[in-house]
């Protein structure tokens, strides 16, 4: 027993961070202790003997996370997967289950019957959370107990009551997607503040840092401070009042940054205001954004863009790493020299080098962006992740460009992958594909009657169960139009009141009239008929619509007549 390892040598560690060691799921109830007091307790034999039954089955998951760890898998991906299988033996050996490889199946199932009841009836956890963590146990299963089929771990998933929650899509109107891009100038306008203010005097200088971001904002950055804004000279004690003036003053000219990491937090935030400037202008992930290692490069014009290819020594061509805007180049030249001028580059070959108090921390650490998030928090401005800024790029690419193709290519994405993971209903962009859409498929031209006509050609077709004694279309008189299947209606209070205008001088016209013998009906009645129809068509469709019409019609009992109808009108009211 004392020879199994059941660690992970291969799996990049920090500094100051516990080793993951399997062997504490082999102890009743180590796992709901933390690992390093964990192991010094078993050292010690304070957790009794190991549990034989587990020993198959802790070394099949410690052989299914390997696999991971050696297939190159993302350093979140295997620590949420190890938390995980830890918070799964602590449940275990608290509610008494006896784990093995036959059991292990029917515990899971339980166990996920807890998380259901977490997410939807205590609300202690998120639906999307709760799915989550069942999704990657029943993977670990899978691939510890070695299940048959293509993906065994959804199949498990598929015996329990858990199911993928709903996506919820926010429906974007024109004002949304306004109010959306303009917080984005506002971020990333706060972003560039924040760069330009920390230079490397500001840094070293007096405690605490205040930042003018604008709209009457002001960002105080303190460092270690505890009270930023306390005035030193009302403190009594004399020693207190020195510790307190030597915690706010600059530091001398032999001190380093890193000497004391009072100053590492504000160090950090420029770090990640720069990482997230970066990411909003390459479009790069944040995985490979903060894997990138400072070093000299060359930068090629390419259109509006400028490729950055990195430069390898005793030799002109390179390696393309990421394409951005020109204007960017001198703001990242800028930030380069500042990593030099504060001693990050002495010690930290990272272009974006994060402190963590005197830890170093493992290449490919996440960055949760925990100070910046804390900084935008103290000026209630939403916090825009690495995630939300690509796609915020994205969009304004396809909308700029509006080809798809080279978007991709700038994305270094395909374009299945842009259109179901990246693009966003935009109100405008649709609003503008319509109208092309319909200029080029339906084209209006001016008739002489009221509306638009979409027929070119002057080739007039009548409408379904035209009346007898309609009018018949044609493409001279304003009554033709009416009853032609080209005629389209025009959606405004100006065209209401066109219509009314109409219909009141054929409403004159048919008070002149004196039918003969045979008694036929006045086209002019037909008409009237269709304006009516019309009308009550354009009055059905909104409250706005039916407003048009109703002031229309009072407009006609007022006698305000519409201009293109006016004169006529008057002329026949003199005869009647």
């Amino acid at each position: 027993m004392s020879e199994l390892d059941l660690t992970f040598p291969s799996f990049p560690l920090g500094t100051h961070q516990v080793p993951w060691d399997m062997k504490i799921l082999l102890f009743k109830d180590a796992a709901t202790v933390a690992r390093k007091s964990a192991m010094l307790s078993i050292d010690k034999g304070e957790f009794g003997k190991p549990i034989e039954e587990r020993i198959p089955l802790v070394i099949a998951f410690h052989e299914a996370i390997s696999s991971m760890i050696s297939l190159g898998k993302s350093r979140a991906l295997v620590e949420s997967s190890l938390e995980v299988l830890w918070r799964f033996f602590s449940w275990s050996d608290a509610n008494s289950e006896h784990i093995s490889r036959e059991t292990l199946i029917d515990i899971f199932k339980r166990w996920t019957e807890l998380q259901i009841h977490r997410s939807h009836v205590k609300k202690e956890i998120s639906a999307n959370y709760a799915y989550r963590q069942v999704s990657r146990m029943a993977d670990l299963i899978a691939k510890a107990l070695q299940l048959p089929g293509a993906k065994p771990g959804k199949n498990l998933v598929l015996q329990t009551r858990m199911r993928k929650p709903p996506e919820k899509k926010r429906v974007l109107g024109a004002e949304a997607d306004k109010q959306n891009l303009n917080h984005t100038f506002e971020y990333g306008h706060v972003l560039t503040k924040i760069c330009g203010a920390l230079d490397v005097t500001t840094v070293r200088g007096k405690l605490p840092i205040l930042i003018d971001v604008g709209s009457d904002m002001v960002l105080t950055l303190a460092g270690n401070l505890i009270d930023p804004g306390m005035d030193t000279n009302s403190i009594k004690g004399m020693t207190m009042r020195r510790n307190a003036q030597i915690a706010r003053a600059p530091l001398t000219d032999d001190e380093s940054l890193f000497d004391r990491h009072k100053r590492s937090g504000i160090l950090n935030q420029r770090v990640e205001a720069e990482l997230l400037i970066f990411i909003a202008q390459t479009g790069m992930n944040l995985t490979q954004a903060a894997s990138l290692e400072k070093e000299s490069y060359r930068w090629k014009s390419n259109g509006e863009d400028l490729e950055v290819f990195r430069v390898y020594k005793g030799r002109r061509s390179g390696e393309a790493i990421f394409r951005c805007f020109k204007s960017y180049r001198e703001h990242l030249e800028k930030y380069m020299v500042w990593l030099d001028e504060t001693g990050f580059s002495d010690h930290d070959n990272r272009l974006f080098p994060l402190l963590s108090r005197g830890m170093i921390r493992a290449k490919g650490a996440k960055v949760k962006f925990s100070t910046t998030k804390e900084t935008f928090k103290k000026i209630n401005l939403a916090f825009i992740g690495p995630k939300q800024l690509r796609k915020t790029r994205v969009n304004w690419l396809l909308r700029r460009s509006r080809d798809l193709n080279l978007t991709a290519e700038q994305m270094a994405h395909d374009k299945g992958v842009l259109l179901r993971d990246y693009e966003m209903p935009h109100h405008q962009s649709a609003a503008a594909e319509i109208i092309n859409f319909h200029n080029a498929t339906d084209p209006a031209f001016s008739p002489p009657g009221p509306g638009l006509c979409i027929d070119e050609g002057h080739k007039p077709e009548s409408i379904a169960e035209l009346p007898k004694e309609a009018p018949k279309p044609d493409c001279v008189s304003p009554e033709g139009c009416l009853f032609c299947t080209k005629h389209r209606d025009i959606m405004s209070s100006e065209y209401c009141w066109k219509l009314a205008s109409h219909s009141h001088i054929k409403s004159l016209e048919t008070a002149l009239y004196k039918p003969s013998n045979k008694q036929e009906v006045h086209p002019g009645y037909r008409v009237i008929d269709r304006i009516t129809q019309k009308l009550e068509a354009i009055a059905s469709g909104s409250q706005i619509r039916a407003m048009w019409v109703k002031e229309a019609k009072d407009s006609i009992r007022s006698g305000r007549y519409h201009p293109y109808w006016d004169g006529h009108i008057k002329l026949l009211e003199m005869i009647v």
